[in-house]
């Protein structure tokens, strides 16, 4: 009997320490700009033009992979992400898939996207899982980095 009690601690242990507790988050952030929405979606709404605006993006090149555009993106600290575009509304929006990051997320999508509502709304929306709840955090850091980004760069027009 002691065997078996032994055998089963084991299991339940090998169990514990191989099990999968990740949350599922879902961030948004918008901005409003008085620029028409036409003229900021022409700064911002190519897929691979976040290495012009965003702070955290050094360089992004884009490649076709299996019929699908992707972006491969290089950032400030040298880590690369790369990203599928999934759906795109030319000129309104687009939706990204992240294939492989540094962070720990899984199941990361996102959608830019611009409506022209007396100027200009961008809304940046992203859905994803982690492990690790600081994760939620660090990506509304990186997408309110990209907007205030965006706002500075209008504000100076």
């Amino acid at each position: 009997m002691a065997n078996v009690v032994k055998i089963s601690t084991t299991a339940i242990s090998m169990f514990c320490a191989t099990a999968v507790w990740s949350a599922d988050y879902k961030v948004m952030r918008s901005l409003q700009l008085p620029s028409p929405a036409a003229e900021t979606w022409h700064f911002i709404g190519d897929f691979c033009d976040i290495d012009d605006w965003h702070p955290n993006v050094n360089a992004c090149s884009l490649k076709i992979v299996e019929g699908s555009l992707v972006r491969v993106l290089m950032t400030d600290t040298g880590e690369e992400i790369v990203q599928k575009r999934i759906a795109q509304e030319a000129g309104l929006s687009y939706t990204y898939k992240t294939k492989t990051s540094y962070l720990p997320i899984e199941n990361f999508t996102a959608t830019f996207s611009i409506e022209p509502l007396e100027g200009s709304l961008i809304a940046w929306s992203a859905n994803f899982s982690s492990e690790d709840p600081t994760m939620e955090q660090v990506i509304v850091d990186e997408i309110e980095a990209g907007l205030s980004a965006i706002e500075g760069t209008f504000a100076s027009r």
